[in-house]
C-alpha cells in the first residue's frame, strides 16, 4: 500500500508539473494570429513597412502564429484606429500609424477618439522625412524657382500627400511666406497616383516612396526634416536637397511611426508586443527588404516610446493652428 501511495503521489506531482507547463505554454504571447492594422490605403509607406514586417509572422522565436496585415483606410487613419478599439484588449490587434490620425483628431471640435487616452503605445519603429517633389518640365525646376512662382501665383500650386506629409510641407512653405493649396489624401499611395497622373503639382512623401520616382520622373527639391539624409540619398536623387536648417529656418517636421494597442491591454502584453517588434526589425529577411525600399528603422522600446508619444501628440496639436490657416482640400473618393 505504501508503494501504491508513493506511486500515486509521484503521479500527482507529475500531473501538476505537466499542467503547469501547459498553462505556461498557453500563456505565451501570441496565442493566435495577430491582426496588424494599417489605417491607410495600400501602397503607402506604412503599408510597405507593415507587409515587410509580416514576413516574420511565422518565425517561431518572434510571433510564431502569423501577422495578418489589414488595411482599414478612412478619415485620415481614424477609421482603422476606431476599428482596433472595438476589438479585444489582448494584444492580438495591433495598430501601426503616424501623426496623421493624431492630427485629424486634433482638428475635430468633438473627436471620436482621444489620442492620449485611446491607445497604449508599445514602440516606435522609425520616422519618415516628408520630401517635397515636383514634376519635370514645370515653370519651376528647383526650390528657389518654385518659391518664386508660388509668390507670383499665390494659391494656385497644389500640394498633395497624407496628413502628416502635408503638415511637413505647410511647416516649410509657411517659413517661405508662400500660399499653397493642400490636398489631403488618405495615404501616400493614392497621392502618388494623382501626382504621376499630373492631377496635383507637388507630391510630399517619405523617402522609401519618393526616391523611387527621382530623378527620372520627378525632382525632390526639399525636405521638411532635419534628420540626416540616408546614405547615398542625394547621389541617387540627382541633386542637393536642402533641409530647414540649411535654409536658416527654425521649424522642421518629421513623422514618427508608432505601434499601439487597445488602451486596456495589460502593460505586460504591450511589453511582449514591443519585444516582438524589436526582434522583427532584427530578423534578417526583414532587414534585407527594408534595405531594398531604403527604409530606416529605428526602434524605441515601450517605456521611452510612451513618453515620446505624449510629446508628439502635444507638438501635433500645436501644429493644428498652422494647417487651420492653410487651404486644405480633402480628397474625395471616386465613385464606382
Amino acid at each position: 500500500m505504501k508503494l501504491v501511495s508513493k506511486l500515486l503521489g509521484s503521479a500527482a506531482v507529475a500531473a501538476l508539473l505537466v499542467s503547469g507547463f501547459v498553462a505556461t505554454a498557453q500563456a505565451k504571447y501570441p496565442k493566435r494570429t495577430v491582426t496588424w492594422v494599417v489605417p491607410f490605403g495600400a501602397g503607402g509607406g506604412t503599408d510597405r513597412w507593415s507587409r515587410i514586417m509580416s514576413t516574420a509572422g511565422f518565425e517561431e522565436k518572434i510571433w510564431g502564429r502569423g501577422l495578418r496585415v489589414r488595411n482599414i483606410p478612412g478619415a485620415s487613419g481614424v477609421k482603422g484606429w476606431k476599428w482596433m478599439m472595438d476589438k479585444k484588449a489582448d494584444g492580438h490587434t495591433i495598430l501601426m500609424a503616424s501623426p496623421t490620425p493624431v492630427l485629424a483628431l486634433a482638428r475635430e471640435s468633438k473627436p471620436i477618439l482621444d489620442p492620449l487616452k485611446d491607445i497604449k503605445i508599445c514602440a516606435f519603429i522609425g520616422y519618415f522625412r516628408p520630401n517635397v517633389t515636383i514634376h519635370k518640365g514645370k515653370p519651376y525646376t528647383d526650390l528657389k524657382s518654385l518659391v518664386a512662382y508660388a509668390k507670383k501665383n499665390p494659391g494656385t500650386v497644389t500640394v498633395g500627400g497624407s496628413g502628416s506629409n502635408i503638415l511637413g510641407a505647410a511647416v516649410l512653405f509657411k517659413q517661405f511666406g508662400v500660399t499653397m493649396n493642400y490636398v489631403q489624401y488618405p495615404g501616400s499611395g493614392p497621392a502618388v497616383s494623382d501626382f504621376l497622373g499630373k492631377h496635383i503639382d507637388i507630391m510630399v512623401g517619405p523617402d522609401e516612396i519618393m526616391r523611387n520616382h527621382a530623378p527620372k520622373k520627378a525632382t525632390i527639391v526639399a525636405t521638411s526634416s532635419n534628420k540626416p539624409h540616408p546614405p547615398g540619398y542625394e547621389k541617387e536623387v540627382g541633386n542637393k536637397v536642402p533641409q530647414p536648417k540649411d535654409l536658416g529656418f527654425k521649424q522642421s517636421f518629421e513623422g514618427l511611426r508608432w505601434i499601439g494597442v487597445h488602451p486596456k491591454t495589460k502593460q505586460s502584453t504591450c511589453k511582449e508586443v514591443s519585444n516582438a517588434v524589436q526582434k522583427t526589425l532584427k530578423f534578417k529577411p526583414v532587414k534585407k527588404l527594408m534595405g531594398k525600399i531604403k527604409a530606416q528603422p529605428i526602434f524605441t522600446p515601450m517605456e521611452q516610446a510612451q513618453k515620446d508619444y505624449v510629446e508628439m501628440v502635444k507638438a501635433t496639436r500645436a501644429a493644428v493652428d498652422l494647417l487651420s490657416k492653410a487651404k486644405i482640400i480633402k480628397k474625395k473618393k471616386k465613385k464606382k
